[in-house]
């Protein structure tokens, strides 16, 4: 069976989930082999991108499961990324004037050190023939043509046309890094390019503020190429990191000796399981209220420049009157006085002037006068409305408008039918999503539908922020990464019993390995009643 497995974008709360979501793939048999040994392709973005890229390592490395689980627990309990992160700023060395100094470089480095022992992306471009990995693709964004940036490699192509590429292309079809150069990246620089989330960091450009041995040689590979480029987040464009498992699928039909070409009616992939910890709910908009209280708030900006000049003006004559006088404590506090005065009167100038850098026309400045005359209690209701819609358009309703449209083209594809899973770690949760619950739990009945304390499990889980960190009380207190873990373990086998019913009521598009799979039923079942008393039963803690 040929399963695709993704790890959404969500910093922390997803490199947790996605470890709960491996864990547990481990764990079932089918045949001789675990369902996770059947993983042929995996597509990683941002916090997903910690666990994925790893975990490729590990198998690189020809590490147990175990082995790769213990180091990404430990590196989740004992790496204090902001901490480590803001110290590497602090220090001299490994800074010049192409790399500079910057946040995502900083983790950069803390990356390559603490999870990844310097390695490089030429270690996993390998064809291992024991090895069940095939296509491997970890995300970002592009900034010079708004499109995904895919760090990825995928067996060979074998009946490749002259000119196409016989692997996945390792950037995009606009800026595609050589396999030579591609080697030489870091993986830490990989990690840092797919969870440079914006807001919280400055993109990082390529090649400028990657690490490489042998600088020169690399300059002279790339030539006089487009670069740099700045990368960022690969959730800006696809959170979900669908797009490079259909492009795998595309590249295995290739491969198949029956059926050359792109013929679409029948895919490569068995499965596609998206491990998704972005909900696709948000907080609706609500329009900040009028504030009138207070007396500064009842003031104008036009009565404020009068009253700051007014101000300057007898500040200078009471300075001069004071050096008259040579009284030290009034020229001290007069000096004061002019100085505050002025930096306003200067501000006030600057300001005025601004709008003409924009080139706002002539004929537009003279109705801005106008504005002078309201009140600020105006002026605070303008900013925080303005901030409040802009940080939800960007943060919420692009971000779910793009993940239903990526969901979109697995799940208004008929060819895809019985070929998807949605693995999300708020399908279990209580709350006050009400319809959207119902309509989830309404898909199983009796020994399915989850225990209290299954919903609530997965409603801690699932009500994490997005952080790169884990607080002291949200690890010995909260117990948050174990819930987290266990979450993507018991919704895992959730949707893995809901998905075995589903095929066997309606067979379409299925084939031998999916019956195979049936076969996984009763351990699934007997995992399942164990979860609905102790949900968190086969989290393993690892201590340091």
């Amino acid at each position: 069976m040929k399963i695709a497995l993704t790890f959404s974008g969500g910093g922390y709360r997803a490199a947790a989930y996605s470890l709960g979501v491996l864990s547990y793939l481990d764990r079932i048999k089918m045949g001789n082999k675990s369902l996770l040994e059947h993983v042929t392709v995996i597509s990683t973005v941002s916090g997903g991108t910690i666990t994925g890229l790893r975990y490729a390592l590990g198998i690189k490395n020809g590490e147990s499961f175990d082995n790769i689980y213990n180091k990404l627990y430990l590196f989740l309990v004992g790496t204090d990324l902001i901490s480590k992160s803001l110290e590497r700023l602090t220090e001299k060395n490994g800074w010049d004037s192409r790399r500079v100094k910057s946040l995502i470089n900083a983790f950069a480095d803390v990356y390559d050190k603490e999870l990844f022992d310097g390695k490089k992306f030429g270690h996993l471009m390998k064809d291992l023939p024991t090895e069940h990995l095939r296509h491997l693709s970890f995300n970002a964004t592009e900034f010079d043509n708004a499109l995904q940036f895919r760090f990825q490699w995928s067996e060979k192509v074998t009946t490749a046309k002259p000119g196409d590429p016989e692997r996945g292309l390792i950037g995009n079809h606009a800026i595609r890094i050589p396999e030579d150069i591609a080697r030489e990246i870091r993986l830490g620089d990989i990690l840092a390019s797919s969870s440079c989330f914006p807001g919280g960091f400055e993109p990082i450009n390529f090649p400028t503020d990657f690490v490489f041995q042998d600088e020169k040689h690399i300059q002279t590979l790339l030539g006089q190429s487009a670069h740099p480029v700045g990368l960022m987040d690969g959730g800006i464009v696809d959170n979900q990191g669908i797009e490079p498992v259909l492009l795998a699928d595309a590249r295995m039909q290739l491969n198949n000796p029956e059926r050359p070409g792109l013929a679409q009616s029948v895919h490569e992939l068995d499965l596609i399981m998206v491990a998704d910890v972005a909900s696709p709910f948000m907080e609706g908009y609500v329009a900040s209220k009028q504030n009138t209280n207070g007396r500064l708030r009842q003031l104008t900006p036009g009565l404020v420049i009068s009253l700051n000049t007014l101000l300057l003006i007898i500040s200078g004559v009471g300075l001069f009157w004071s050096v008259r006088q040579a009284a030290l404590g009034w020229i001290i506090f007069f000096s004061a006085l002019v100085t505050l005065t002025l930096i306003g009167f200067l501000l006030f100038r600057w300001l005025k002037k601004l709008p003409m850098s924009f080139n706002v026309p002539e004929a537009f400045m003279k109705p801005l006068g106008k504005l002078l005359k309201l009140r600020f209690y105006v002026y605070e209701n303008l900013i925080f409305n303005r901030a409040d819609s802009l940080l939800k358009m960007t943060m919420s309703v692009f971000l779910k408008h793009v993940r239903r449209l990526n969901y979109k083209r697995i799940y208004e594809d008929a060819t895809w039918k019985n070929r998807r899973i949605m693995n999300a770690i708020y399908e279990l949760k209580g709350g006050d999503k009400t319809g959207d619950e119902n309509e989830i739990k309404a898909k199983v009945k009796g020994i399915y539908q989850p225990s209290d304390q299954i919903q609530k499990a997965a409603t801690i889980a699932s009500g994490m922020g997005t952080t790169l960190w884990f607080t002291k009380d949200q690890l010995q207190k909260e117990n948050i990464l174990n819930y987290i873990i266990g979450c993507g373990q018991f919704t895992t086998c959730w949707n893995l019993l809901e998905y075995i019913a589903k095929i066997k009521e309606d067979k379409t598009n299925t084939n031998d390995s999916h019956l195979m799979l049936i076969s996984c039923e009763d351990k699934l079942l007997e995992d399942w009643k164990t979860f609905q008393e102790t949900p968190l039963c086969q989290v393993k803690t690892v201590e340091r």
